[in-house]
């Protein structure tokens, strides 16, 4: 009855997420072994990777935007913030009900999610390679969230996020670039409506936000191929593909043969339910 009770919304969110994504990711790492466990990049961010964190937030809030306008209009630029359509946020403005806001919207999504879809769903995907393990991850990440008009959105998220991640190489890059863009979604995305009426212009609007994306485009692209480049010089290896299943009768070939597989045939059934039921 807690996860029904309202007036215990913010401890229900917790609670769902941990049961969605944190425990069945714990247990599906742990059944495969501290080494699988290791292949997850949970390692201590580097201070070098900072600008290359808050280059990607911005890239992410800003491309966000461009996406949501291009396929929903101007009035996607809401004044509220939801949490899969299921929860409304409560802010009575005290200081703690602020940061259990910021707790329960914001830090556990980021660490959930990313546990699942940067760490576990990238590292199984990248035996095909990278690209590939970007590509799915992006599409499963976006097919999460339910919403066939933001879809666009979450996709694009999914692949900054995943691109994060293989340029800090710690799970906790995308993590932290994740929390930022809910910490936008709360405290920033209500007065998106504002700036745009302040500019009196859908052109100025426009070419503010996309000029936005564009330099903070130009920043991770230019700190990622000098991260990489550190990389290089300090002879790390390119290559992550390295498998924890050592018979190559594991990999699959084609982009054909993943969607193919019974596992992603049942997860696009299951969406395609869920969002028939969400429509009745």
């Amino acid at each position: 009855m807690t996860l029904l009770n309202r007036e215990n919304e913010y401890f229900s969110v917790v609670i769902l997420q941990m049961m969605i994504f944190l425990l069945p990711g714990a247990i599906w790492a742990r059944l495969w072994g501290d080494e699988y466990i290791k292949r997850l990049r949970i390692s201590v961010i580097r201070p070098g990777t900072i600008p290359i964190m808050l280059a990607a937030a911005l890239m992410l809030i800003s491309g966000g935007l461009l996406i949501s306008v291009l396929f929903g209009g101007l009035e996607t630029l809401s004044d509220s913030f939801t949490l899969y359509d299921t929860f409304i946020s409560k802010d009575n403005g005290t200081v703690p009900t602020k940061l259990y806001l910021v707790l329960a919207y914001a830090v556990i999504p980021a660490i959930c999610e990313e546990f699942v879809f940067r760490g576990i769903l990238c590292h199984e995907y990248e035996r095909g390679g990278v690209m590939r393990a970007i590509i799915f991850s992006s599409l499963f990440f976006g097919m999460l969230h339910f919403d066939i008009v933001n879809l666009p959105v979450y996709i694009f998220a999914g692949a900054i996020l995943a691109m994060t991640l293989y340029a800090t190489r710690s799970l906790f890059g995308p993590m932290i670039v994740h929390f930022l863009y809910n910490l936008f979604g709360l405290f920033g995305q209500p007065y998106m409506s504002s700036l745009y009426n302040l500019t009196g212009s859908t052109k100025f609007f426009v070419f503010f936000v996309t000029t936005v994306f564009l330099i903070s485009a130009a920043i991770f692209c230019k700190e990622a191929a000098r991260l990489y480049k550190s990389y290089l010089y300090r002879g790390f290896t390119a290559d992550y593909r390295k498998p924890v299943i050592k018979d190559s009768s594991e990999f699959r070939d084609s982009y054909l043969d993943v969607v193919k597989a019974p596992s992603a045939i049942a997860c696009a059934a299951l969406y395609i339910i869920a969002l028939i039921i969400s429509w009745l």
